[in-house]
């Protein structure tokens, strides 16, 4: 369980969740994953670096250029499925909410 508690730790954070949505239609190097996020060049690649220790995205470089992709697309299923349960849970609770009043 702590190995998979870690890894939902990797999708915790809002910026490096914005880094994977600008790799989401394929692979791209640091600074158009700066230019699509708005991050800093720093923060971006702080947050691909962390992506690669978890097995998330991989480098490949390409000239002067390295360029990164995510290894898995099927994280996208996994973010878009916690998306689903908490846009429920938050209208569960508006409901529960609106019943107390």
């Amino acid at each position: 369980m702590e190995a998979l508690a870690d890894y939902f730790k990797v999708f915790s954070e809002p910026n490096r969740l914005a880094v994977l949505d600008a790799l989401r239609d394929g692979p791209l190097n640091v600074t158009a994953v700066v230019d699509k996020t708005g991050l800093s060049q720093a923060l971006v690649s702080k947050h691909l670096k962390l992506l690669m220790i978890a097995g998330v995205v991989h480098r490949r470089p390409e000239g002067s250029l390295v360029f990164y992709e995510v290894i898995d697309r099927s994280v996208f299923k996994l973010i878009s499925q916690a998306e689903k349960l908490l846009l429920a849970s938050r209208r569960l609770q508006l409901e529960i909410l609106a019943a107390s009043l």
